[in-house]
């Protein structure tokens, strides 16, 4: 089984502090883009056809599926360690991905930093068709994610001739999670119903704060009360769907009162991230503004207290029961998904490559890979523990086993004793999974795991 990513590019206004491929645009998003998209979807299909159809049980990718193949092959974000700089402006214990994104500072970059050889990451141009393997892997679609940008700007004719061509030329699981990334300010009763007749069954609110003091700071569109409507009416329509927080925004009091609004409004999911201040961003001149490590920690602690009936299953999510992140758990557990859009990564056999990140690239040869990365068995085994660790429940023995064809242990003993002597990890017959201590040092457990 796979996960489909789809990425929208398109913002009214670039929020100051985004660093996702993303621009401005003051009308519709252009027509070319979705005819684009639609072709490097028929494209992959020439090659999945025949394998994405055949649907498996959502057991563990088995060994053959984990190893790199013969072929080359993320959605924009890309999550995971050996391939990026960072999990998107979302994970870093911080912002996650309700999209793809990468967790931890990078395998690949940290041997570099290292003085290692870097020796894996290769520019490739190369589109789907002629890399018959990459689709190995594959054994239904078991969800769908439009991310961006602002998938909400796109007209609902448009996300629907998206989904049409996913349904028709690759294929659908039945139930599978269609998630649609929206802003307050563009949701209406009449657009929730057309997302919601379409198929759409999952919407992530772009929320990030109910006070209008923080929203400005941010340089949001939409103000509390905006944020507030935006909630009732995808709660009256859907009943899965995800709220988006960030904190460690000026002004700090704020928090409390966003976290007991929210918690008043209760949606099934929530996702709260800590803000960063990343380079070449507009907010990189203020990173004087970040908080420290104890304040940080603070205001994560805040929210778990205030979450604490919810499963807090992941570093920055909680859910109520039956409505975790179907599809934010592929990339959690380093498993095959396939991008879509401009800049959109791709993991499959064993090879993560990335779309044109310009858009004006991306149209002019979709599906065209602007770059790729062979990961190791070895480099595959630390990225899908490092993700794991990233849950509370960890890694399951018996799933790594089935995936793997070895035993965790058998991989990694020493750095996991080193981790439960540090009081990171904890283990017991059936899994090895983060201590609450442990829960949100992801990067010093990857760090550990690495070396």
């Amino acid at each position: 089984m796979i996960a489909i990513y789809v990425h929208i590019p398109f913002c009214r206004t670039r929020c100051p502090y985004c660093d996702f491929v993303s621009e401005a645009v003051s009308g519709d998003p252009p027509r070319n883009y979705v005819d684009a998209i639609i072709r490097e979807i028929n494209e992959f299909s020439v090659i999945a056809r025949g394998r994405i159809t055949n649907t498996q049980s959502d057991q563990a990718p088995s060994a053959s599926h984990s190893r790199p193949s013969s072929r080359h092959s993320r959605a924009n974000g890309n999550p995971y360690p050996c391939s990026s700089r960072r999990f998107r402006s979302h994970a870093r214990c911080g912002r996650p991905p309700d999209r793809p994104g990468a967790p931890t500072e990078g395998l690949q970059f940290s041997r570099q930093r290292r003085g290692a050889e870097p020796g894996t990451l290769k520019r490739e141009q190369h589109t789907w068709c002629g890399n018959e393997g990459i689709v190995a892997g594959a054994g239904g679609v078991r969800s769908v994610f439009f991310g961006g940008g602002t998938p909400s700007l796109l007209a609902p004719s448009a996300l629907q001739r998206i989904l049409d061509a996913i349904r028709n030329h690759i294929g659908l699981r039945p139930g599978a999670e269609i998630t649609l990334e929206a802003n307050p300010d563009d949701v209406t009763p009449g657009l929730a119903d057309a997302w919601r007749d379409m198929g759409i069954n999952r919407v992530s609110l772009g929320v990030q704060h109910f006070d209008d003091r923080v929203l400005r700071y941010l340089g949001r569109r939409h103000d509390g009360d905006t944020a507030r409507r935006a909630c009732a009416i995808i709660a009256e329509r859907f009943v899965n769907w995800n709220l988006d927080l960030i904190f460690g925004v000026p002004p700090l009091e704020a928090w409390d009162e966003t976290l007991a609004a929210c918690a008043a409004i209760a949606p099934p999911h929530i996702a709260a991230y800590g803000l960063t201040y990343e380079p070449g961003t507009p907010f990189e001149r203020r990173a004087g503004d970040a908080v420290g490590e104890e304040t940080w920690l603070d205001l994560y602690q805040r929210a778990e207290a205030a979450f604490a009936g919810y499963d807090h299953y992941e570093i920055s999510n909680y859910a109520r029961p039956g409505f975790q992140c179907a599809h934010n758990l592929v990339y959690w557990r380093n498993e095959e998904y396939v991008g879509f859009g401009t800049g959109a990564y791709s993991f499959l056999d064993g090879v993560r490559a990335r779309n044109h990140p310009e858009t004006a690239q991306y149209l002019a040869r979709p599906g065209e890979k602007a770059e790729s990365l062979r990961l190791s068995e070895r480099e595959i085994r630390i990225e899908t523990l490092i993700q794991h660790f990233r849950l509370r429940a960890g890694v399951s023995k018996t799933y790594y086993r089935s995936r793997f064809g070895c035993d965790v242990r058998g991989d990694f003993g020493p750095q996991c004793d080193a981790l439960i002597r540090r009081g990171l990890l904890e283990e017991d017959a059936e899994s090895i999974r983060p201590t609450a201590m442990g829960f949100p040092l992801n990067n010093e457990i990857g760090l550990a795991l690495v070396e």
